[in-house]
């Protein structure tokens, strides 16, 4: 079996600025709104304590420096996904793979809440310290949940990543059996 490489047309380029638009989208929506609920996850947690610009600017750059490389990243995962071959020699449709693309945020939004709201800490130590790393702040509770909430985040948009593919996979094996 010889490897031979896709070639990338205009239906790929209209997915990747899809999914780095959408990832773009969520990432800065996300960041703004931890970022009301922790300043201190960004101003020291990301360091934006030093970032000349005003708060709301930094934390805009820092999510769309951040997510626009996952993004490409979801587009790529969803293109190789659909790359013909073989066993499945029928691609999805533009259309039809773009709707695969919400389940990346939808994964991530839940298990960031689900970690964000959850009672237990991922470490025993973490709130001591980032409260020491805060000066003794009584904000540390809020840093860790938005700690929290952005691991969530990150692991639940890579197993949504896993799942979208998952089922491009399928959907094309249904198409290629007539169902």
């Amino acid at each position: 079996m010889k490897f031979v490489l896709p070639r990338f047309g205009r239906e790929d380029a209209v997915l990747f600025v899809m999914t780095t638009s959408i990832t773009l989208a969520y990432c800065i929506t996300h960041d703004h709104l931890t970022a009301t609920l922790s300043p201190e996850y960004f101003l020291f947690g990301k360091d934006l304590a030093s970032d000349p610009r005003p708060f709301r600017w930094a934390v805009t750059a820092l999510a769309a420096k951040a997510s626009w490389p996952l993004g490409l990243l979801a587009g790529m995962a969803l293109r190789f996904a659909n790359e013909p071959s073989e066993r499945l020699p029928q691609r999805l449709p533009l259309r039809r793979l773009l709707h695969f693309v919400a389940i990346p945020m939808v994964t991530a939004t839940l298990a960031a809440l689900l970690l964000g709201t959850s009672p237990m800490s991922i470490d025993p130590l973490d709130q001591r310290t980032v409260a020491e790393m805060l000066a003794g702040s009584t904000h540390a509770a809020a840093f860790v949940r938005v700690w929290r909430v952005h691991i969530g985040s990150y692991v639940g948009g890579a197993l949504g990543l896993l799942l979208a593919v998952a089922l491009v996979r399928l959907q094309r094996g249904r198409r290629r059996d007539g169902r």
